[in-house]
Formats: structure tokens, C-alpha cells, sequence
């Protein structure tokens, strides 16, 4: 699904309006909002709506039964049913092509026939957010600190939430469901900040990333063969422009619009791209993500409690998902080895230096060095993405073979792609600093005023946006 900035103003107008129109009464209200968030999936396919209501209401269930059961094996088979329903539904959508590729294959090579059947399936936008945010609340309840919904209503709503259920973020029980079943708020909490993430979004998405993909990144990824080494490197920079502002411009709009409406959702980026080492950078980047893996994925399998060399495998374990969540191919699975080796190598550092007895916070660094780990964590991030944006393993080899036969001359770029590119990057060093001069502006303007301050954001971006609007990219995850 692709809202082009005007389709996007037209929709959400009327249901702002509407939804404050229904506060005084508050069921009403949220029939409303889910009404909306339902209408986000029919508009792929209604029967995708059905599945996701459907399987919601075996996590319902399986929730009342963990919540009010007094028998352990009763609550354990309700989590497993849970779990089964959610991770067999993600395999089935996501895995099963890639399964029965690689069977075919393993097949032929073998000398073997596969009957397993070639089926079209359409992958339901948002299933993996829907999914995570789902089994979270059966855990939670299961480990004892989750919150129950109070009504069908109020959990159909906390999984299916319009602003945030199509690439999050991925929500807690505990963070959410006050909110959504607590008395709606007499105003918008933070006007200026709703505002402010808006336009941000706005800004990030429909023009920064569109500009990076339309005029070099989509054609440079597709046919590396056509670009010089130089081109080529500058548009893997470009790409993690572009992946950084498209998502993190989706998040700042997620959070004004839920804002808007009363509720506060968790952040999700936090200058990702200012980390000096893998570690943090992962304490940065898609951070409700991040720690969904810490807490359900490496910390089940035993975190780093046992041996070390168990803890470099559950690592490894946990960088492996993460790859093979953004999609069923190879391509992602590298990806995910890279960030694991990196992950594992910086945790080998941090142990050797706590056997040394040498605290990380006690330590002082050369500006000098702290450039140079930045450097090394950035363009380790940028090359792994190679792997990441190409269409498959056999163009990520030949841009690879392109980028290291150090040529300067090829297809040619855009000039105007370097500063879009450095400008991105900035926002991501200073676009907190901007918004928040923007949200004291904001706040000084007279009542009156401020619409007149919003239509002129809303001309502003439909003037710069560009031509071809590039869609979400982890709408396909």
C-alpha cells in the first residue's frame, strides 16, 4: 500500500476529526478507530482482513486461558497455541516458497523429483508487526508482567492499531493498552511535537528517500554492470539514506498521528547512524525490533548466562532471525551473518576487557580513535546492506565485482543526489535539534495561525516531493 502525500492528507483529515468528534464516547471511539485500522487491510484484500481478525481472536483466547488458568499445563499448551498459530501463519505467508525452492533444488541436485506444489501467496502487509506484537502479549501474560485486555474490543485495537500496524512500532501490553482503554484525553498531549513528527516524516519519506531511490538507487541495484566504482559507492551511501529516512520517516509519522489521537508510542530510532561500534548501533536502529529480539529470541536461549562460546552462538542465533525476517532469501541470511561476525567479534573485545578487569565507562578515547570506530561501524553497515537492497545473490556479486574494480567512470549521476544524500544523513545527527526548534516555533504561533502553518507544510512537501513516489520499503517485511 503506497499513500502519495495528498491521497495521505485526504484521509487522515476527516479521521482526525472524526475520532474527536466520537471522544466523549469512548466505545464509540474505538469502534471507530478499529474500523479504520480494518479498512488499512481491506484495502489489500479482504480476505487478508478475515486471517489477521481470525487468528487475533485465537490469541484472545489464548490469552483469557493464560490469564485466568490455574493449571500450568493449561496455561503452557494455551501459550503454545498461541505460538504455533502465530509462527506456523508467518512460515506459511513468508517461508514457504523458500522452502519449497530449495527442496526442488537440494532435489535435482540429489538426482530426486519435488512434488511440493508452486503456490502464489500474497504476503499480508504488516503480518510480521502484527504477529511479534501479538505473541508479546501472550508471553507477557505468561511470564507473569503482561496486561490483560479488558474486552475483544480493546485487544483487537491494541494488535490492529491504524497508525502503527503496518511497520510498527512493535508495542507492549503494558505500554499500550492503558491508553487505549483509559479515558480519552481532553486535548492533544503535545501539539507541537505531533506536528513536528509529522512534518519530519513527511519530509524523510516522500521527498528525501523518494528523490534517493527514483534518481539512483533503484537503477544502480538493478543494473550495477551500467555504474563506475565511485557511482556505485555513492549509491550504497544513498541506499542507507534512504532506508533510514524512509523508515524512520514512517516512525515519526506512526508516533505524530497516534499522538494526535492521544496515545504515545515507543520510539523507535535514536541517531543510529551516530553509533561508534555494532553494538550500539543496534541499541539505535528499529529499536522496539531490538529488543523484541533480546527479550523473546536471545534471552530464552540462554543470553549470555552460560559459557561464552554459547553466548557467541545465541548471537549468531539472533542475527540469523533477524535476516531471515526481512525475507526468505539467501541474500538476507549474509546480511544477517555479517551483522552476527560483527556482533561477536565486539562482544569478544567487551569480554576480554572485563577478564582484564577494565570498565568501558572508566575508559577515554582519542577523538582520532572514536572517528575511527565510527567509520569502521558505518561502512560496515553500509556494504552489508549490499547484500540487503540487492535483488538476489547473483546481483549482489556482480555489484560487488563492480564496486571493487575501482572505476570512476560509468553510467553517471545526478549532482543533485550528493546533497539529498548528506542531508538525510544530517537528520539523522541533528533532526532532533530541528524539530525542536520547529516545535518552539510552533508553540509561539497565535491559534489562529497555526493551520495556516500546516497548509504550508503541506504545500512545501507537495512541491518538493518528487515525480514517482517510492514505496514504504519494509512494507514488504
Amino acid at each position: 500500500m503506497q499513500f502519495e502525500t495528498l491521497e495521505f492528507l485526504a484521509f487522515f483529515v476527516p479521521v482526525l476529526g472524526l475520532a474527536w468528534l466520537s471522544r466523549p464516547w469512548p466505545v464509540a471511539r474505538k469502534v471507530f478507530l478499529l474500523l479504520v485500522s480494518c479498512w488499512f487491510y481491506a484495502k489489500w484484500k479482504v480476505d487478508l482482513l478475515a486471517l489477521v481478525v481470525g487468528t487475533s481472536l485465537v490469541d484472545w483466547l489464548a490469552g483469557e486461558f493464560i490469564a485466568t488458568a490455574s493449571n500450568p499445563r493449561v496455561r503452557k499448551a494455551w501459550l503454545g497455541i498461541s505460538l504455533a498459530t502465530n509462527l506456523g501463519m508467518l512460515g506459511w505467508f513468508k517461508y514457504y516458497e523458500f522452502f519449497r525452492a530449495n527442496v526442488e533444488g537440494l532435489a535435482g541436485f540429489l538426482g530426486l523429483t519435488s512434488s511440493l506444489p508452486v503456490l502464489e501467496i500474497l504476503l499480508p502487509v504488516g503480518i510480521s508487526y502484527i504477529t511479534f506484537q501479538r505473541i508479546t502479549y501472550t508471553v507477557d501474560l505468561y511470564r507473569g508482567y503482561g496486561l490483560r485486555a479488558k474486552s475483544l474490543l480493546d485487544f483487537l485495537l491494541f494488535v490492529m492499531f491504524f497508525p502503527q500496524v503496518l511497520i510498527g512500532p512493535i508495542c507492549r501490553s503494558r505500554d499500550l493498552l492503558p491508553q487505549l482503554e483509559g479515558p480519552p484525553p481532553k486535548g492533544v498531549p503535545d501539539l507541537s511535537h505531533a506536528v513536528g513528527r509529522i512534518a519530519s516524516g513527511l519530509l524523510k519519506k516522500v521527498v528525501l528517500s523518494s528523490f534517493l531511490s527514483t534518481h539512483l538507487v533503484e537503477d544502480a541495484f538493478n543494473t550495477p554492470e551500467a555504474y563506475s566504482s565511485l557511482e556505485l559507492l555513492i549509491a550504497a551511501y544513498a541506499y542507507t539514506v534512504q532506508i533510514y529516512c524512509d523508515f524512520s520517516g514512517y516512525t515519526d509519522m506512526a508516533l505524530g498521528i497516534a499522538l494526535l489521537m492521544g496515545v504515545r508510542l515507543p520510539d523507535n530510532f535514536n541517531q543510529p547512524y551516530r553509533a561508534t561500534d555494532i553494538g550500539e548501533f543496534w541499541r539505535r536502529w528499529h529499536m522496539t525490533f531490538s529488543n523484541w529480539l533480546r527479550d523473546y529470541v536471545f534471552l530464552p536461549s540462554g543470553g549470555s548466562w552460560g559459557p561464552r562460546w554459547l553466548t557467541y552462538w545465541n548471537l549468531m542465533v539472533v542475527m540469523w532471525v533477524t535476516g531471515i525476517w526481512h525475507g526468505a532469501a539467501w541474500k538476507f541470511l549474509v546480511w544477517g551473518s555479517i551483522h552476527g561476525v560483527a556482533l561477536v567479534a565486539y562482544k569478544i573485545v567487551q569480554d576480554d576487557r572485563k577478564r582484564r578487569g577494565i570498565d568501558k565507562k572508566t575508559l577515554t578515547f582519542s577523538p582520532a580513535y572514536m572517528l575511527a570506530c565510527w567509520l569502521y561501524t558505518f561502512h560496515l553497515v553500509v556494504l552489508a546492506r549490499i547484500f540487503f537492497r540487492s535483488t538476489d545473490m547473483e546481483v549482489a556479486f556482480v555489484y560487488w565485482r563492480e564496486l571493487l574494480s575501482f572505476t570512476v567512470r560509468g553510467h553517471g549521476i545526478e549532482w543533485l543526489v550528493l546533497p539529498v544524500a548528506a542531508l538525510g544523513l544530517a537528520l539523522n545527527f541533528w533532526g532532533q535539534h530541528v524539530r525542536s526548534a520547529f516545535e518552539r516555533f510552533h508553540d509561539a504561533t497565535p491559534p489562529l495561525l497555526k493551520p495556516v502553518v500546516w497548509a504550508g507544510l503541506g504545500v512545501l512537501v507537495l512541491a518538493l516531493q518528487p515525480a514517482d513516489v517510492a514505496p514504504y520499503i519494509y512494507f514488504q517485511f
